[in-house]
Order: structure tokens, then sequence, then C-alpha cells
């Protein structure tokens, strides 16, 4: 399926966007060649041909090595064509595959810069909204709080249109499982996310990609609304707050060893038991 965001952010790398183009055009050419038959099937047709009509009574013709030769080169062109064409376009197709892994920061700087501009779009209509939060309390509002709302909720295809471009563009860099996990938190749509300081409403949104209009004017009001600018600070997103070190602790300046002096062991006491022991030569 097309999907104008990604499309217009891989339009920036231009490497992607000449690749993409010989793509369009040799696999426009692929389809184009006429089935023929290959060159030593219709160097035999030619030949069968002239053998037929010699049975029906024709002479056969002097020429039949030039037309057989020429039939024989005709689909030789074609079948070399095709397969050309063929090896092209698995090439290029590697070759994008790899662009895409290789330049992918590019196109995510270029899906944020166009996720700015939809939010930047969205705050011009939601004062007009009055603060409603369903269409109900829209019409409520009235004025042009419900167009506002209409508005608003034909602006989420583009919204999940952006999100989309995102999950295509990062899905080459890393682990789709693990992608999926990190979209599922939350961090796909807001970065330095804190789950406990968001509104349940909103974050059911944010988590599970059912965008509505409470959750798009959130969005659009919130400063870290963002596309990441690569796999690896996606996931460093989800890495756990350790907090600050304890100093007490950490600061080996402020311990200091406590010495313990071990006294001698007494002397053991004779007994009067104790005898010299008797040595014999």
């Amino acid at each position: 399926m097309t999907n104008i965001d990604y499309d217009a952010a891989w339009a920036t790398v231009p490497a992607v966007a000449h690749c993409e183009r010989q793509l369009r055009t040799l696999e426009a050419r692929k389809s184009a060649l006429f089935d023929v038959p290959g060159p030593d099937a219709a160097r035999r047709a030619v030949i069968a041909e002239a053998v037929k009509a010699t049975r029906e009574g024709a002479a056969f013709p002097d020429d039949i090595g030039a037309r057989a030769a020429t039939a024989y080169r005709d689909a030789l062109e074609v079948e070399s064509e095709r397969i050309a064409l063929h090896e092209a376009v698995t090439s290029l197709r590697h070759h994008l595959d790899y662009l895409r892994e290789t330049e992918a920061e590019t196109a995510l700087e270029a899906l944020g810069d166009r996720l700015g501009e939809f939010l930047a779009e969205v705050r011009k209509v939601v004062p007009d909204l009055k603060g409603a939060l369903s269409a109900e309390e829209a019409i409520e509002k009235g004025g042009k709080a419900p167009d506002a709302w209409k508005r608003l909720t034909a602006m989420l295809g583009r919204l999940r249109s952006i999100r989309d471009a995102q999950y295509r563009t990062l899905r080459p860099l890393g682990d789709g499982q693990r992608l999926q996990q990190l979209r599922t938190a939350g961090h796909f749509e807001v970065a330095g996310l804190q789950p406990g300081d968001v509104p349940a409403d909103i974050l059911r949104a944010m988590t599970s990609g059912h965008y509505d209009v409470p959750y798009l004017v959130y969005l659009a009001n919130h400063s870290d609304a963002w596309v990441p600018s690569s796999f690896d600070a996606l996931e460093a997103e989800d890495a756990p707050d350790i907090g600050e070190p304890d100093d007490s602790v950490t600061d080996s300046s402020r311990w200091q060893p406590r010495e313990r002096i071990i006294s001698e062991p007494p002397a053991p006491k004779p007994t009067g038991a104790e005898r010299t022991p008797q040595l014999s030569y």
C-alpha cells in the first residue's frame, strides 16, 4: 500500500530516489517485452514451416539458413534483454534494501520534520474546540467547535500515515518483535515518556495506536512528540531509570576504613607436668 509520508521521506535521500526511479523504469520495460519463443525454438519453427510447405508442394527455400538465423537472432535479442532486465531489477532491489538501512537516519529526520509540520497544523485548529473532548461536547460548545472536531478527526489518518512510515523505516534496522514492544510501550510517540504522568485514556491511545481527537490534541501540545533518529535511540528510551547515585556509598572520599588492633595472645601457663625429653644416642 502506498504511503505518501514514507515515499516523501525517502525522496529526500538522493541515492534512494535514483534507485527507485531506475527500478520503475526497468520493471516497466520488463513487463512490456512481448512473449516470444527462445532462440532454438524460433529457429526450429522457421525450419518446420519450410519443411511443411515443401511437403505440400512448395519448393524448399534457398535462403532457409538466413531465415532461420534471423529468427534465432531476433529471439536471442529479446531473451538477452529479458535476462539483463531481470538481473538488473534483482540487483537494484537488493541495493535498495541496503540503502534503506544505511540511509535510514536521513529518512527518519525527514519524517520528524513532517510530523512537526503536521502537528503545527493541528495546533491551529485546537483553539476552536473550546476544550471539547468529544463530538457531543463540541456540539454543546457550538460556534466553530463542531467543525474543528470534524477537521481534527479527518487529520487522524495523517498521524497514522506518519507512524506507519516511521515503523516501516525502522523495521529493517532491528528486531521486529522488539520494535513492536517499543511501539506498544508508547516510545514511538513521545521522547522521555513517563507512563505514570500520562492520563489513562491518552496512554491507552498512545500504546495501542488507536488514535482519537483528544490524543491528537495532547500530542500536538507535547513538546517531546518525536520521530526517533535510529533504532538505538528508540531502544534507549526503554532503558530503566536507576536514579541518581548515592554519594554516601559511591564517593570513596567519604569512606574511611576503621582500624581494629588485635592484641598478642597470652603466653601459656605451666602445669607442672612438663618434662625434658630424654635423647638416646
